[in-house]
């Protein structure tokens, strides 16, 4: 009889703490209380992942290896792909192999992607050609077959609801929590209806499964962007998404639940890219990786200031005339980076979830062109009147306010134009967005408030 705990979220939360703060100290309890981890493995996998992710691989490693391939591949499962990838490569090629060939295979694949370079060649081969995992690898992260399990009901056309339910039932240990939908498929696996459960229970034995189902379902090819899939599963209300190949034969579905984190990465992955750093970048990526990536966008960040430095030195004489100018010069330029900052991060995530068609981009573009003149004037008079305050003299006073609302005004229209205007080129939106909108607010700010210096003072 396996061992179970009585209060095992107590264990677990207090395993967690343990293992975040002093790792060592959660390594040695679990290695001395062996039949506790192997009922918590088994009870809470979640759990059990999160500690596993907090200690040493190696230790992780063998801690996995303590338990039963059903309940380590559970706890895999848990894991985020990076991590299980680092504890996997701890042990011998054979039985990391036969790990991940117990595991759900769309979370295998994801394992698989973040193997390194030395291990993934052996494991691979232990997995074998004919390897589901393997397979799913193929499909790129991004899609709907990077997404996607193969792990789904099906059932022929012509059967009866009653016969249907009798052969849910044979499936229900081997798909478990994949059992969502059923899908319908003829002779040669083409998608020809999907059934939910509450249309098969409530059916009469002996209706056909064809008079109950959804023909014709909302379906997406292997090749959709995960933005396309998630966009679909939230619209119509998606447990689930079939994924058909180019001759409508099922090849698998995207639970809701990994749409849900593709939309998280995306998120992410737009930020990394706003800022200049590699989409697939992690905290985890390699040094040399990390330098190669952020490196061109920093370099052409020196040429962009080093065109601005030259194009401030012809406006030499004016500050050295009046020395507060300088003084004044980095607040006109943050004014504006913050304002166009602001519009930038309102676009992105408009154009995130599909909230701007082509045709309603100048409207979006005046919207943000009318908020910044607003808050381009509210601000320039408070800013004029302490500068002039400041500075002891109204003139400055004046071209502070000038600038401030000059630099406002334009950069709310860069920071809502320029991912606009990726999206148009068939760019990504979030590309390096804050870098060009950096330039535009700093090229606006310090040279409208110089070129306005020049001209009244």
């Amino acid at each position: 009889m396996r061992f179970r705990l009585l209060r095992p979220r107590e264990l677990a939360q207090g395993l967690r703490e343990l293992a975040r703060r002093r790792p060592d100290d959660a390594e040695d309890y679990l290695e001395d209380h062996g039949e506790e981890w192997e009922a918590l493995a088994g009870q809470l996998p979640h759990d059990a992942a999160d500690i596993l992710e907090a200690i040493d691989e190696e230790a992780a490693a063998e801690l996995i290896a303590d338990l039963g391939s059903e309940d380590a591949a559970d706890v895999l499962d848990e894991m985020r792909p990076a991590a299980a990838a680092e504890v996997l490569t701890e042990l011998d090629p054979t039985e990391a192999a036969r790990l991940l060939a117990a595991m759900e295979p769309d979370q295998a694949a994801d394992v698989l992607g973040e193997l390194d370079d030395d291990a993934r060649p052996q494991i691979t081969e232990a997995l074998g050609a004919d390897s589901e995992a393997i397979r799913l690898a193929s499909y790129p992260d991004d899609s709907a077959g990077g997404l996607m399990t193969t792990d789904v009901a099906t059932l022929p056309v012509g059967i009866t609801s009653g016969e249907a339910i009798e052969r849910l039932r044979q499936l229900h240990d081997s798909l478990g929590s994949n059992l969502r939908y059923v899908y319908i498929v003829g002779n040669d696996q083409r998608l020809a209806g999907v059934l939910s459960f509450r249309e098969l229970v409530f059916a009469r034995p002996g209706t056909g499964v064809d008079e109950v189902m959804v023909h014709a379902p909302v379906q997406v090819k292997a090749d959709t962007d995960r933005e396309v899939v998630s966009e679909l599963i939230q619209r119509y209300h998606l447990i689930a998404l079939p994924v058909v190949d180019d001759n409508g034969r099922l090849l698998g579905m995207v639970k809701v639940s990994e749409a849900l984190e593709a939309l998280q990465e995306e998120a992410t992955e737009d930020i990394a890219v706003m800022m200049g750093a590699g989409a697939e970048e992690t905290v985890y990526t390699p040094v040399g990786v990390s330098v190669r990536r952020r490196l061109p966008w920093i370099t052409l960040n020196l040429v962009m200031g080093l065109s601005l430095a030259v194009f401030l030195r012809s406006f030499e004489g004016t500050i050295e005339a009046n020395a507060t100018l300088a003084a004044m010069m980095p607040m006109v330029a943050l004014l504006g980076g913050n304002s166009g900052a602001q519009s930038l991060a309102v676009v992105i995530r408009a154009l995130a979830v599909g909230d701007i068609p082509a045709q309603r981009a100048p409207r979006v573009i005046s919207r943000e062109a009318q908020v910044g003149v607003v808050n381009g004037l509210a601000i320039a008079g408070l800013a004029g009147l302490l500068g002039a305050v400041v500075a002891g003299d109204g003139a400055v006073g004046v071209v502070i306010a000038v600038a401030v609302f000059v630099n406002m005004a334009i950069a709310v229209v860069a920071g809502a134009g320029v991912p606009l205007i990726l999206k148009a080129l068939g760019q990504d939106p979030a590309l390096a967005s804050n870098i060009f909108l950096t330039l535009v607010t700093d090229l606006v700010g310090f040279g409208g408030f110089l070129l306005t210096a020049s001209l009244v003072l």
